[in-house]
């Protein structure tokens, strides 16, 4: 068996009654708990990757979600995880073979206040100093934010943010990207992504 322990914090700090779920590949959840009055969960699992981790309170109406994807179980693995009012969706990472040495990152940003607001299109704007990313835990730095137009099914579009940021010194191959994103309120998502 695997440990998978850490916190859980909103902007005011510690968060209690997060539900911390992980999930398959269909979405289903395979197991939960829940952070205790200090943000401390703990939640014991069968060794192996899973594909889904999320952390949830009061969604879409005080909080939207974390994710973690490709989250591994060996011994102990540790998250810390904030919640807010933004949420990454939809992460990935990779490489671009014989370009120069960058991550390019695509994801989902998305806003509860225009979930709220009845937006269409619920992506808030995001310019490079809007986002942090840390790659195997040491800080990136952000060289280009693309807004994408994407096709989401039945005719209906949703804009996702198409990036570059640097792989820092000492970085071979990336196993960890964790990102922030944060608007103009100091409203902020954040989410993980691991190899």
């Amino acid at each position: 068996m695997a440990v998978i322990r850490g916190t859980t914090a909103g902007r005011e700090g510690a968060l209690a009654a997060v539900s911390i779920e992980i999930k398959n590949e269909k979405f289903e959840t395979l197991y939960q708990t829940f952070s205790d009055e200090n943000g401390k969960f703990e939640l014991s699992v069968p060794d192996g990757v899973y594909p889904f981790l999320t952390a949830v309170r009061d969604y879409s109406s005080r909080y939207l979600e974390y994710w973690a994807q490709n989250v591994p179980a060996q011994s102990e693995t540790e998250l810390h995880i904030r919640i807010d009012t933004l949420e990454v969706y939809g992460l990935h990472a990779f490489t671009v073979k014989g370009a120069a040495r960058a991550l390019s990152i695509y994801f989902r940003p998305m806003s509860l206040e225009k979930f709220k607001a009845g937006e269409a299109d619920i992506a808030p704007a995001l310019k490079a100093e809007d986002i942090s990313v840390a790659v195997n835990g040491l800080e990136s730095k952000v060289y280009v934010v693309n807004r994408v137009r994407e096709y989401i099914g039945e005719g209906q579009y949703l804009s996702a943010c198409l990036m570059q940021a640097s792989i820092p010194e000492g970085v071979e191959e990336w196993g960890r990207v964790d990102i922030t994103i944060c608007d103009a309120e100091k409203h902020f998502g954040c989410a993980a992504l691991f190899r």
